[in-house]
């Protein structure tokens, strides 16, 4: 069977993608926010050293997903684009299934880590693992919203846990408790609360079971073979997206690891809307025909392109507040320079090729390309460490090595959404040419505001150039979905 006969068959609804998107990206955007204040606030309290700890949490935070062993991915796929008439019975086993599989992992492993560590590392690990157990069992839920596309509640709820987040670490500041835990105790308290909300919103679903859902031994071990290689595959991008700090960390002191971790704050800000768009993208391209889904990617990339490039504008008064209000974060500008070019070939991995990659059935196509992409950087990620010794080298390799990963996977992607070479080729030179323009501004002066309405005219003008009729076809199935739903 050809890897198209798995795809969708049925309509790609741009008007009700968009809407998701719209108010999914809506409901980010206050998480934006959130983070932003959040950027101003942390560092501005912790201490230098205490601002790196926190960030040690929230980056071996980021790699506790795993501790499912794909069975959330395997749902996730099993039950996209279906409604609750027909998956409702499974929730209750499904989760069963995961309380009793993460309580098995983490308590193991959870007391392994905390007898070999030392103090503070001791205490943080022992809270990674407690939030191990309360992330994954919120992602249960995520994807099952995601999956049956209630975006609008799923935006309130995770605006929700923002709001509260900072409700929390608010009081403490303010009261004088300034140290990395309270903001660790903070975070942890928020996603308690939040896994409640959506427990109480499925609860109908938690108390009766149905006779004709697959036991949960069945549904634990079918959606682990299905889904082992998702999170695998998952799992490559996660590490790929914080190996240059899961390195600093090892081989820099904690103040420098503070310095290079303020400055992936800002890439931050714009994954969060790449998560967003990934995260509405896939239930509705699960649904579409393959010609469908060819013309979503390829006008899909051509958008992400654009709004990358709109987004570099950002370094400007960002650069601005830096100098002003946490002047003794300043050495985190170089390094914001090289990461602000990493966030779009990333965005085009993330929401584009690791989307289709799926949609298409090719994980372990993805997984093999993507170990192989990540064992590269790897090793140039150690070379620029031991000749040159530098967080700025760190960020350039990491940046050339998301570059090489984007090669791979658009060659190997090229025959299912019938893509040339020579079309990749050239996506990668109209990024080149923003980024190098944006480069280009900053040597010319050093007056902030002409630095950037500089860059502004230069966006104007390549994207004119380069995404004009794109620009005009994208305005006129705008114009023509407004027109279909009035």
């Amino acid at each position: 069977m050809d890897d198209r006969d798995t795809a969708g068959t049925g309509r790609f609804e741009v008007r009700t993608f968009g809407k998701d998107a719209l108010i999914y990206s809506a409901g980010n955007g206050l998480l934006v926010i959130f983070g932003f204040i959040q950027t101003l606030i942390i560092p501005k309290y912790l201490s230098v050293e205490g601002y790196g700890y926190w960030q040690l949490f929230l980056l071996y935070g980021s790699y506790v997903g795993i501790l499912h062993l794909g069975f959330l991915d395997g749902l996730l796929l099993r039950w996209a684009g279906k409604d609750f008439s027909q998956i409702g019975g499974e929730i209750k086993p499904a989760l069963g299934f995961l309380v009793f599989e993460q309580l098995a992992v983490i308590i193991s492993l959870g007391l392994i880590f905390y007898i070999l560590l030392k103090p503070p590392f001791q205490w943080i690990g022992l809270m990674l693992f407690i939030y191990a157990f309360i992330y994954n069992l919120v992602t249960f839920f995520i994807f099952t919203m995601q999956a049956t596309r209630q975006f609008t509640l799923l935006t309130a709820l995770a605006v929700g846990n923002g709001f509260i987040f900072l409700s929390f670490i608010t009081p403490f500041f303010i009261t004088g408790h300034t140290e990395y835990n309270y903001v660790i105790i903070a975070w942890m308290t928020a996603y308690v609360l939040y896994l409640f909300a959506l427990a109480f919103h499925y609860r109908r679903y938690l108390w009766k079971g149905t006779s004709h859902a697959p036991s949960p031994t069945v549904l634990g071990k079918t959606n682990i073979n299905v889904g082992v290689f998702i999170l695998l595959g998952n799992f490559v991008f996660v590490i790929f997206w914080t190996l240059d700090r899961l390195l600093v960390s090892s081989f820099f002191t904690i103040e420098q690891f503070a310095t290079y971790a303020f400055a992936m704050t800002v890439a931050q800000v714009a994954y969060i809307f790449m998560k967003t768009v990934a995260d509405v993208l896939f239930p509705h391209l699960s649904m579409a025909s393959p010609e469908q889904q060819t013309r979503a990617y390829q006008m899909g990339k051509r958008i992400l392109i654009f709004c990358w490039a709109a987004f570099l504008a950002a370094f400007f008064p960002l650069t601005a507040l830096v100098e002003s209000y946490l002047p003794h974060y300043m050495g985190s500008l170089p390094i914001i320079k090289i990461v602000m070019g990493t966030v779009g070939l990333s965005s085009l991995v993330l929401i584009l090729q690791i989307n289709y990659y799926r949609l298409y059935r090719k994980q372990r196509q993805y997984l093999l390309w993507g170990i192989t992409a990540l064992a590269t950087a790897v090793l140039l990620e150690l070379i620029a460490i031991k000749m040159l010794g530098t967080l700025e080298s760190v960020a350039s390799v990491i940046l050339i090595s998301f570059c090489i990963w984007y090669i791979i996977n658009g060659l190997s992607l090229r025959s299912v959404v019938q893509e040339n070479i020579g079309k990749i080729w050239k996506d990668l030179m109209i990024m080149g040419c923003y980024f190098a323009s944006f480069w280009l501004v900053l040597s010319f002066s050093t007056w902030l505001l002409a630095q950037m309405l500089l860059y502004i005219g230069f966006f104007i003008v390549i994207s004119l150039i380069f995404f004009g009729t794109d620009l005009r076809d994208l305005l006129l199935i705008i114009r023509r979905n407004r027109y279909k739903c009035s």
